[in-house]
């Protein structure tokens, strides 16, 4: 009968939940505040409740065919900087803000080529100018069906320490496809080789899989 509903696909299987381990930790730490005392339990749940705010999902299916090699914001936010450097090397950088959904989604498809960790410090401010050797942070980097490469730097900070990633190396991925997170308002940055200038500018509001960066080539 085209009336019956299957119990799963009233059941999400955690693993399918982007971030579900960090969601299942702050209902435990809840739970164990609440043990403790009141007071602490409200505060747990006030935590419990911001968790489950910045891990949402806020991408829609997409109703659309997406261009090849083009390039997508891979997360909520604004645009904080946007540099054009030579040889059509294009930067840009961009924050989500304390309500904004803390997810990373894939800026491009393609094939991942490398997934580098990076270890370095996290005593620096977000948004401080440091070499890029000296700040922790981890590096995706995607081939295009046309050969061009597309990379996702997750940085941390003093206030962002926690940054997963979801991907792992020759994994086909598809434009809003779950990346990873970074918790708490993790900057991250997108670099490619584009001949043509960015329409973007810094203080511009992004959304994930929506707001067109550039186009690879």
């Amino acid at each position: 009968m085209t009336g019956e509903i299957k119990l799963a696909e009233l059941v999400q299987s955690p693993s399918a939940v982007p971030g579900w381990p960090l969601k299942a930790c702050a209902g435990l730490l809840c739970i164990g505040l609440l043990a403790v005392s009141l007071p602490l339990g409200v505060f747990g749940f006030g935590l419990l409740i911001y968790i489950f705010l910045i891990l949402r999902v806020t991408i829609k299916p997409l109703s659309t065919v997406m261009q090849d090699d083009v390039i997508y914001a891979p997360v909520d936010g604004q645009i904080v900087a946007v540099q054009e450097l030579k040889e059509g090397q294009k930067t840009v950088i961009m924050q989500p803000d304390l309500c904004d959904s803390h997810l990373h989604y894939a800026p491009v498809s393609g094939r991942i080529e490398s997934v580098t960790w990076v270890d370095g410090s996290f005593n620096f401010n977000a948004l401080n100018p440091v070499p890029d050797d000296a700040r922790v942070r981890r590096e995706i980097t995607w081939q295009t069906k046309e050969g061009h490469h597309v990379e996702l730097i997750q940085f941390g900070s003093r206030w962002c320490r926690i940054i997963q990633c979801f991907l792992r190396e020759g994994r086909h991925t598809t434009v809003a496809g779950p990346a990873g997170l970074s918790l708490f308002r993790g900057v991250v940055m997108v670099t490619f080789t584009s001949s043509a200038s960015l329409k973007i500018f810094p203080g511009q509001r992004c959304l994930a899989a929506q707001t067109p960066l550039g186009q690879a080539g």
